[in-house]
Order: C-alpha cells, then structure tokens, then sequence
C-alpha cells in the first residue's frame, strides 16, 4: 500500500510506502516544480528496479556476482498504446547464452508481468 498526500506547494505530493517516504511532483501550465519525480516516472521506476533486482538475482544464481547490471526503462505514452521500452546492460558483458538467461528473468519480473495484464481501477 502507498498513501500520498498533496503538499502546500503546486502539484508537490508526499508518498509513503510503509517506512519509506518520498516526494513527487509535476509541472502543468507553468505551475508546478520539480522538487521530485513526476508520477509516469515513478512507473518508469517501479519496472527498472524490480527488472534490476531480477536480473540480479539471475546474476546471482549463475555465480556471476561480479557483474554490474543496470535498466534503463522510458514511458511512451501514445493514444492507441502505452509502450515501456527497456534496456538491459551487464558491465562487464557475459556471454551470449548468459545474457538471454538474464534477459529473460528480466522478461518475467513481477512488476513487468503485472503491468502486462489487463488493470482494473476501483474505489477501495
């Protein structure tokens, strides 16, 4: 569960997630900051952390715990179609087979799977 709570200052929002807090924020019309990031970022961020950590855990189960990984993920946000385009990068590089392991416990990461199915929206 995440509670967010709107601030005093334009579109400025404080969210809590159990111990963890942060801010968000946006700019509309001119209004607005930049004091955190904007909501589709944090959906961007929801996806590359859980991808990063399951490409990690991979890495991990190979024994390959000296290998960086990182994911870069970017929203586009068209009419017809949200698309998140994402991509993966193990420094240093492993083999090829490694790599398609690794990307495919990327494929599979939970948040990735969650937004992939149909989402339904209600008042709790």
């Amino acid at each position: 569960m995440v509670e967010a709570r709107a601030l005093t200052a334009p579109y400025q929002v404080r969210f809590r997630a159990g111990r963890n807090t942060a801010s968000a924020d946006t700019v509309k019309n001119g209004v607005g900051g930049s004091s955190g990031p904007r909501p589709h970022e944090l959906l961007e961020a929801a996806l590359a952390t859980c991808m990063t950590i399951s490409a990690r855990m991979a890495l991990v189960d190979m024994g390959l715990t000296d290998t960086g990984v990182s994911v870069v993920v970017t929203l586009d946000r068209q009419e017809a179609v949200t698309r998140f385009r994402y991509e993966l990068v193990l420094d240093p590089p492993v083999d090829e087979a490694q790599y398609q392991a690794v990307a495919e416990r990327v494929r599979q990461s939970p948040v990735r799977r969650t937004l992939g199915r149909a989402l339904e929206f209600e008042p709790a």
